[in-house]
């Protein structure tokens, strides 16, 4: 089993305090969602061409290796279509550059009723097009389970479309399938497994104000331990990553105290 922490969880700590809290954590991989208030790849300076040996050397010191870069990209908009490709081309060469493996992409939204096809079909063709770019890059495109696109009838044609280009796949936010599938996980499952890369581990409890409060990894209403299972039990070898919205919901718990919460979670399927 291979475990992630994005750096969302820690928006206030330098790159220092990320490499030696992760290394203590017995984590392997490092998820970018931004490191010291940079949220774009291009603005990081340990990113630049210039840092890049000395900020992959220090990160393969601490034993550690950067797994993915999480982007704000997303494609159902149609007038701001374009700008988000450029942004995921962007994020593309910068990974490349970095040894990056993979780039997580949105959805991100689609309307019941009318337009709801077109918006489908254009964030498929929008992702496809990313992929495209990426496919001779060595960098994955990853479509994260967000927002409106959490069911089997948004994935499903976007799958369609982009799922021709070797560099497609998945990324389970087993967070946001919840509030549509609840328990009921398997149809969502078996739509998404054959292109599954990556997921998101965290919880929710699904009857309260707001709905769906953020809790502790355990301590909310998602079968975590059922999917975790199923997924270890079909083979699944990519990363379980604890994605903790520190950043968005300041009055989460500090990651201090929620990184070493999850870990010894997911010790049980060690």
């Amino acid at each position: 089993m291979k475990l992630s922490i994005s750096t969302l969880g820690c928006p206030d700590w330098t790159f220092d305090q990320i490499l030696d809290n992760y290394a203590a954590l017995g984590v392997e991989g490092i998820e970018v969602r931004g490191i010291e208030g940079n949220v774009e790849p291009d603005k990081i300076p340990y990113f630049t061409e210039e840092q890049k040996d000395e900020t992959l050397a220090r990160v393969a010191a601490k034993g550690l290796k950067f797994i993915g870069f999480g982007t704000s990209a997303s494609f159902h908009d149609a007038a701001k279509l374009q700008s988000n490709i450029d942004a995921c081309k962007v994020a593309v060469d910068v990974c490349q550059r970095m040894g990056i493996p993979a780039v997580r992409v949105f959805g991100n939204n689609c309307p019941e009723g009318e337009g709801r096809e077109e918006t489908l079909k254009r964030i498929g063709e929008g992702i496809r097009e990313v992929c495209r770019y990426a496919n001779d890059k060595g960098v994955r495109i990853n479509l994260e389970i967000h927002g409106t696109i959490n069911t089997v009838d948004t994935v499903a044609p976007i799958i369609e479309i982009a799922s021709s280009e070797p560099s497609f796949g998945i990324l389970w936010d087993v967070q946001h399938s919840d509030k549509t599938v609840g328990d009921d996980f398997e149809e969502f499952y078996q739509t998404v497994k054959p292109y599954l890369r990556h997921v998101h581990i965290k919880d929710h409890l699904r009857a309260s104000e707001p709905p769906f409060k953020l809790v502790a990894v355990g301590e909310g209403d998602i079968p975590l331990k059922k999917i975790i299972r199923r997924l270890l039990d079909d083979g699944y070898d990519g990363y379980f990553s604890l994605e903790w919205e520190k950043k968005w919901h300041p009055e989460l718990a500090e990651p201090e105290a929620a990184f070493p919460a999850y870990v010894e979670f997911m010790k049980e399927f060690m």
